[in-house]
Protein backbone atom coordinates (compact mmCIF):
# COMPACT_ATOMS: atom_id res chain seq x y z
CA UNK A 1 0.00 0.00 0.00
CA UNK A 2 1.40 3.37 -0.65
CA UNK A 3 1.47 6.48 1.30
CA UNK A 4 -1.52 7.88 -0.76
CA UNK A 5 -3.78 4.87 0.27
CA UNK A 6 -3.66 6.16 3.87
CA UNK A 7 -5.04 8.72 5.61
CA UNK A 8 -2.59 11.69 7.66
CA UNK A 9 -2.82 9.87 10.66
CA UNK A 10 -1.07 6.78 9.03
CA UNK A 11 -4.57 4.62 9.46
CA UNK A 12 -6.45 2.35 6.90
CA UNK A 13 -8.37 4.58 4.73
CA UNK A 14 -11.95 5.03 5.93
CA UNK A 15 -14.76 5.20 2.95
CA UNK A 16 -17.39 6.11 6.09
CA UNK A 17 -18.19 9.01 8.07
CA UNK A 18 -16.45 10.25 11.11
CA UNK A 19 -17.50 12.71 13.76
CA UNK A 20 -13.71 14.33 13.43
CA UNK A 21 -15.52 15.52 9.93
CA UNK A 22 -17.20 18.35 12.32
CA UNK A 23 -14.53 19.98 13.38
CA UNK A 24 -12.53 23.03 12.91
CA UNK A 25 -9.89 21.39 10.53
CA UNK A 26 -12.44 20.49 8.05
CA UNK A 27 -14.82 23.87 8.01
CA UNK A 28 -13.36 25.36 5.13
CA UNK A 29 -13.86 21.43 2.97
CA UNK A 30 -17.47 21.68 4.20
CA UNK A 31 -17.50 25.31 2.72
CA UNK A 32 -16.39 24.20 -0.67
CA UNK A 33 -18.96 21.34 -0.38
CA UNK A 34 -22.18 23.82 0.07
CA UNK A 35 -20.55 25.57 -2.40
CA UNK A 36 -20.77 22.57 -5.11
CA UNK A 37 -24.27 22.09 -3.74
CA UNK A 38 -25.33 25.36 -4.94
CA UNK A 39 -23.75 25.23 -7.79
CA UNK A 40 -25.72 22.79 -8.92
CA UNK A 41 -28.83 24.65 -9.47
CA UNK A 42 -27.16 27.52 -11.42
CA UNK A 43 -28.58 27.20 -14.92
CA UNK A 44 -26.35 24.70 -17.37
CA UNK A 45 -24.27 26.96 -19.16
CA UNK A 46 -23.03 29.37 -16.12
CA UNK A 47 -21.97 26.09 -14.74
CA UNK A 48 -19.95 25.29 -18.16
CA UNK A 49 -18.74 29.03 -18.16
CA UNK A 50 -17.78 28.97 -14.74
CA UNK A 51 -16.29 25.51 -15.15
CA UNK A 52 -13.79 26.68 -17.96
CA UNK A 53 -12.95 29.69 -16.03
CA UNK A 54 -11.52 27.34 -13.14
CA UNK A 55 -9.62 25.44 -15.49
CA UNK A 56 -7.98 27.84 -17.25
CA UNK A 57 -6.59 29.17 -13.78
CA UNK A 58 -5.60 25.05 -13.06
CA UNK A 59 -3.94 25.08 -16.41
CA UNK A 60 -1.96 28.78 -15.70
CA UNK A 61 -0.67 27.75 -12.64
CA UNK A 62 -0.51 25.06 -12.18
CA UNK A 63 2.86 24.13 -14.27
CA UNK A 64 3.36 20.57 -13.52
CA UNK A 65 0.07 19.37 -14.66
CA UNK A 66 0.03 21.55 -17.71
CA UNK A 67 3.71 19.96 -18.68
CA UNK A 68 2.45 16.63 -18.67
CA UNK A 69 -0.94 17.41 -20.34
CA UNK A 70 1.52 19.20 -23.22
CA UNK A 71 3.57 16.15 -23.75
CA UNK A 72 1.17 13.16 -23.49
CA UNK A 73 -0.66 15.50 -26.33
CA UNK A 74 2.39 15.67 -28.67
CA UNK A 75 3.18 12.18 -28.25
CA UNK A 76 -0.56 10.81 -28.86
CA UNK A 77 -0.95 13.53 -31.77
CA UNK A 78 1.93 14.40 -34.18
CA UNK A 79 -0.86 15.00 -36.81
CA UNK A 80 -1.64 18.19 -35.07
CA UNK A 81 0.55 21.37 -35.68
CA UNK A 82 1.72 22.97 -32.00
CA UNK A 83 -1.25 25.36 -32.07
CA UNK A 84 -3.95 22.88 -32.51
CA UNK A 85 -2.13 20.84 -29.50
CA UNK A 86 -2.15 23.70 -27.46
CA UNK A 87 -5.88 24.42 -27.71
CA UNK A 88 -6.20 20.85 -27.16
CA UNK A 89 -4.43 21.26 -23.98
CA UNK A 90 -6.81 23.91 -23.59
CA UNK A 91 -9.95 22.36 -23.92
CA UNK A 92 -8.71 19.13 -21.42
CA UNK A 93 -8.39 21.94 -18.62
CA UNK A 94 -11.86 23.83 -19.52
CA UNK A 95 -13.34 20.26 -19.17
CA UNK A 96 -11.70 19.26 -15.99
CA UNK A 97 -13.07 22.47 -14.51
CA UNK A 98 -16.43 21.38 -15.35
CA UNK A 99 -15.61 18.34 -14.31
CA UNK A 100 -15.12 19.30 -10.79
CA UNK A 101 -18.09 22.17 -10.79
CA UNK A 102 -20.28 19.56 -11.55
CA UNK A 103 -19.30 17.46 -8.85
CA UNK A 104 -22.34 18.46 -7.18
CA UNK A 105 -24.44 16.41 -9.69
CA UNK A 106 -22.63 13.56 -8.97
CA UNK A 107 -22.62 13.87 -5.05
CA UNK A 108 -26.42 15.00 -4.69
CA UNK A 109 -28.29 14.68 -7.95
CA UNK A 110 -31.06 12.83 -7.89
CA UNK A 111 -31.77 9.93 -10.53
CA UNK A 112 -34.71 12.31 -12.30
CA UNK A 113 -31.94 14.88 -12.67
CA UNK A 114 -29.43 12.79 -13.78
CA UNK A 115 -31.70 11.25 -16.48
CA UNK A 116 -32.67 14.82 -18.10
CA UNK A 117 -28.97 15.80 -18.18
CA UNK A 118 -27.97 12.20 -19.10
CA UNK A 119 -28.95 10.21 -22.46
CA UNK A 120 -27.79 6.60 -22.27
CA UNK A 121 -26.45 4.61 -24.93
CA UNK A 122 -26.48 0.79 -24.66
CA UNK A 123 -27.75 1.08 -21.13
CA UNK A 124 -30.80 -1.35 -21.48
CA UNK A 125 -28.52 -3.73 -22.97
CA UNK A 126 -26.02 -3.12 -20.41
CA UNK A 127 -29.11 -3.89 -17.44
CA UNK A 128 -30.42 -6.54 -19.42
CA UNK A 129 -27.02 -8.05 -19.09
CA UNK A 130 -26.54 -7.63 -15.69
CA UNK A 131 -29.65 -9.72 -14.79
CA UNK A 132 -28.72 -12.79 -16.86
CA UNK A 133 -24.84 -13.12 -16.17
CA UNK A 134 -21.28 -11.78 -14.91
CA UNK A 135 -20.23 -8.51 -15.85
CA UNK A 136 -16.71 -6.66 -16.11
CA UNK A 137 -17.33 -2.86 -16.45
CA UNK A 138 -14.13 -1.58 -18.12
CA UNK A 139 -13.38 2.56 -17.86
CA UNK A 140 -10.48 4.64 -18.03
CA UNK A 141 -9.94 8.10 -16.04
CA UNK A 142 -12.04 10.77 -18.27
CA UNK A 143 -13.35 13.98 -16.62
CA UNK A 144 -16.78 12.62 -16.63
CA UNK A 145 -15.74 9.68 -14.23
CA UNK A 146 -18.32 10.32 -11.24
CA UNK A 147 -21.17 10.79 -14.03
CA UNK A 148 -20.42 7.15 -15.39
CA UNK A 149 -20.14 5.84 -11.83
CA UNK A 150 -23.58 7.26 -10.71
CA UNK A 151 -25.33 5.85 -14.29
CA UNK A 152 -23.27 2.36 -13.84
CA UNK A 153 -25.48 2.07 -10.36
CA UNK A 154 -28.97 2.32 -12.03
CA UNK A 155 -28.05 -0.50 -14.00
CA UNK A 156 -28.12 -3.19 -10.62
CA UNK A 157 -25.70 -4.41 -7.62
CA UNK A 158 -22.09 -3.49 -8.24
CA UNK A 159 -18.62 -3.25 -7.13
CA UNK A 160 -15.95 -1.22 -7.79
CA UNK A 161 -12.39 0.25 -6.21
CA UNK A 162 -11.72 3.84 -5.08
CA UNK A 163 -7.82 5.49 -4.41
CA UNK A 164 -8.69 7.88 -1.26
CA UNK A 165 -7.92 11.07 -1.42
CA UNK A 166 -5.81 13.11 0.46
CA UNK A 167 -8.80 14.73 2.15
CA UNK A 168 -10.75 11.90 4.28
CA UNK A 169 -13.66 14.20 4.01
CA UNK A 170 -13.73 14.35 -0.03
CA UNK A 171 -13.24 10.44 0.08
CA UNK A 172 -15.90 10.07 2.20
CA UNK A 173 -18.10 12.08 0.43
CA UNK A 174 -17.43 10.64 -3.02
CA UNK A 175 -17.68 7.46 -1.96
CA UNK A 176 -21.07 8.30 -0.77
CA UNK A 177 -22.06 10.37 -4.08
CA UNK A 178 -21.10 6.66 -5.64
CA UNK A 179 -23.31 5.41 -3.72
CA UNK A 180 -26.42 7.92 -3.05
CA UNK A 181 -28.67 6.60 -5.61
CA UNK A 182 -29.61 2.82 -4.15
CA UNK A 183 -30.72 1.90 -7.56
CA UNK A 184 -28.84 -1.40 -6.41
CA UNK A 185 -26.48 -2.17 -3.72
CA UNK A 186 -22.68 -0.80 -4.64
CA UNK A 187 -19.85 -2.05 -2.65
CA UNK A 188 -16.80 0.66 -3.04
CA UNK A 189 -13.58 -0.42 -1.20
CA UNK A 190 -10.47 0.89 -1.34
CA UNK A 191 -7.23 -0.40 -3.04
CA UNK A 192 -5.63 -1.60 -0.11
CA UNK A 193 -8.04 -4.48 -0.14
CA UNK A 194 -7.03 -5.84 -3.17
CA UNK A 195 -8.43 -7.81 -5.93
CA UNK A 196 -10.21 -10.43 -3.57
CA UNK A 197 -13.53 -8.29 -3.11
CA UNK A 198 -13.85 -7.44 -6.67
CA UNK A 199 -13.60 -11.00 -8.11
CA UNK A 200 -15.88 -12.35 -4.92
CA UNK A 201 -18.56 -9.30 -6.01
CA UNK A 202 -18.08 -10.54 -9.90
CA UNK A 203 -18.69 -13.85 -8.94
CA UNK A 204 -21.98 -13.15 -6.59
CA UNK A 205 -23.41 -11.39 -9.83
CA UNK A 206 -22.56 -8.07 -9.35
CA UNK A 207 -21.09 -5.57 -11.75
CA UNK A 208 -17.22 -5.02 -11.63
CA UNK A 209 -16.36 -1.74 -12.35
CA UNK A 210 -12.63 -1.44 -12.91
CA UNK A 211 -10.27 1.23 -14.01
CA UNK A 212 -7.31 -0.34 -15.22
CA UNK A 213 -5.74 2.20 -17.51
CA UNK A 214 -2.71 3.59 -14.80
CA UNK A 215 0.52 3.52 -14.76
CA UNK A 216 1.49 1.89 -11.17
CA UNK A 217 4.74 1.79 -12.08
CA UNK A 218 5.05 -1.61 -10.75
CA UNK A 219 6.06 -5.02 -12.32
CA UNK A 220 4.60 -6.86 -10.30
CA UNK A 221 1.16 -5.45 -10.69
CA UNK A 222 0.85 -7.35 -14.37
CA UNK A 223 1.18 -5.70 -17.47
CA UNK A 224 1.75 -5.71 -21.02
CA UNK A 225 2.95 -2.86 -23.65
CA UNK A 226 -0.36 -1.73 -25.96
CA UNK A 227 -0.39 1.12 -28.41
CA UNK A 228 -2.43 4.04 -27.40
CA UNK A 229 -3.08 6.59 -30.23
CA UNK A 230 0.08 5.05 -31.39
CA UNK A 231 2.08 5.07 -28.48
CA UNK A 232 3.33 1.66 -26.28
CA UNK A 233 1.54 1.68 -23.16
CA UNK A 234 1.13 0.03 -20.21
CA UNK A 235 -1.98 -1.66 -19.27
CA UNK A 236 -2.62 -3.94 -16.70
CA UNK A 237 -4.02 -7.70 -17.10
CA UNK A 238 -6.32 -7.86 -14.40
CA UNK A 239 -9.51 -7.39 -17.04
CA UNK A 240 -8.71 -10.71 -18.47
CA UNK A 241 -7.52 -12.38 -15.29
CA UNK A 242 -10.75 -11.08 -13.60
CA UNK A 243 -12.83 -12.09 -16.37
CA UNK A 244 -11.54 -15.86 -16.64
CA UNK A 245 -11.93 -16.28 -13.14
CA UNK A 246 -15.58 -15.14 -12.49
CA UNK A 247 -16.77 -16.27 -16.31
CA UNK A 248 -17.46 -12.72 -17.11
CA UNK A 249 -18.44 -10.97 -20.26
CA UNK A 250 -16.16 -7.33 -20.53
CA UNK A 251 -17.43 -4.12 -21.62
CA UNK A 252 -16.59 -0.81 -21.97
CA UNK A 253 -17.82 2.64 -21.44
CA UNK A 254 -17.82 6.53 -21.25
CA UNK A 255 -19.70 8.99 -20.76
CA UNK A 256 -18.69 12.53 -22.95
CA UNK A 257 -19.88 16.23 -21.87
CA UNK A 258 -21.43 18.56 -24.64
CA UNK A 259 -20.30 21.88 -22.94
CA UNK A 260 -22.55 23.94 -25.29
CA UNK A 261 -25.81 22.14 -24.09
CA UNK A 262 -24.26 21.29 -20.30
CA UNK A 263 -25.74 17.84 -21.01
CA UNK A 264 -24.12 14.37 -21.28
CA UNK A 265 -23.83 11.24 -23.06
CA UNK A 266 -23.19 8.11 -21.65
CA UNK A 267 -21.91 4.96 -23.86
CA UNK A 268 -21.35 1.28 -22.54
CA UNK A 269 -20.23 -1.38 -25.68
CA UNK A 270 -22.10 -4.57 -26.03
CA UNK A 271 -19.77 -6.91 -24.60
CA UNK A 272 -16.24 -7.39 -26.16
CA UNK A 273 -15.12 -10.71 -28.33
CA UNK A 274 -12.33 -13.33 -26.71
CA UNK A 275 -11.50 -11.53 -23.81
CA UNK A 276 -11.08 -14.76 -22.00
CA UNK A 277 -7.75 -14.17 -19.98
CA UNK A 278 -6.00 -16.77 -21.92
CA UNK A 279 -3.84 -14.25 -23.77
CA UNK A 280 -3.18 -11.23 -21.78
CA UNK A 281 -1.93 -8.94 -24.73
CA UNK A 282 -4.72 -9.75 -27.15
CA UNK A 283 -7.24 -9.22 -24.00
CA UNK A 284 -5.27 -5.49 -23.09
CA UNK A 285 -5.15 -4.86 -27.23
CA UNK A 286 -8.81 -5.47 -27.84
CA UNK A 287 -10.03 -3.25 -24.64
CA UNK A 288 -7.43 -0.62 -25.29
CA UNK A 289 -8.65 -0.16 -28.70
CA UNK A 290 -12.36 0.15 -27.70
CA UNK A 291 -11.19 2.23 -25.07
CA UNK A 292 -9.81 4.86 -27.24
CA UNK A 293 -12.77 4.79 -30.15
CA UNK A 294 -14.67 5.74 -26.69
CA UNK A 295 -12.26 8.35 -25.73
CA UNK A 296 -11.74 9.54 -29.89
CA UNK A 297 -15.97 10.85 -29.85
CA UNK A 298 -14.48 13.39 -27.02
CA UNK A 299 -10.55 13.10 -26.59
CA UNK A 300 -10.10 16.49 -24.92
CA UNK A 301 -12.01 14.69 -21.67
CA UNK A 302 -9.77 12.22 -21.09
CA UNK A 303 -7.24 12.67 -18.11
CA UNK A 304 -4.36 14.14 -20.14
CA UNK A 305 -2.72 15.18 -16.72
CA UNK A 306 -1.59 11.56 -15.46
CA UNK A 307 1.92 9.93 -16.36
CA UNK A 308 0.31 7.66 -18.55
CA UNK A 309 3.93 7.28 -20.59
CA UNK A 310 5.89 6.98 -17.53
CA UNK A 311 7.16 3.28 -17.70
CA UNK A 312 8.82 2.43 -21.16
CA UNK A 313 9.11 -0.92 -22.90
CA UNK A 314 13.05 -0.78 -23.45
CA UNK A 315 13.28 1.00 -19.99
CA UNK A 316 14.33 4.33 -20.95
CA UNK A 317 13.71 7.23 -19.07
CA UNK A 318 9.82 8.62 -19.06
CA UNK A 319 9.43 11.24 -21.59
CA UNK A 320 8.56 13.35 -18.87
CA UNK A 321 10.16 16.73 -18.05
CA UNK A 322 11.92 17.83 -15.05
CA UNK A 323 8.81 20.37 -13.94
CA UNK A 324 6.41 17.28 -14.64
CA UNK A 325 8.46 14.67 -12.66
CA UNK A 326 7.99 16.91 -9.46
Amino acid sequence: MTSSDKDRSGKEPSLEFQWRFLGPRFWSTWILLGLLWLVMFLPRHWVMALGAWIGDQFRKRNEKRRRIAEINIALCFPELDPQQQQQLCIDHFRCYGRGLVDMGLSLWGSENRLRKLVSLEGFESHRKLVQTQNVLVVTWHLTTLEISANVLTLAGDSVSMMKPLSSPLLTWQIARGRRHLHAGDPILVTRSTGLRPLLRGLRDGRQCILLPDEDLGDQEAGYVFVPFFGVPRVNLTTPGRLAKSAGAAVVTCATRLNPDTGKYVFTISPPLENIDGNDAEADAIAISQAMQQLIEQAPEQYMWTFRWFRTRPDGSDSPYDPVARK
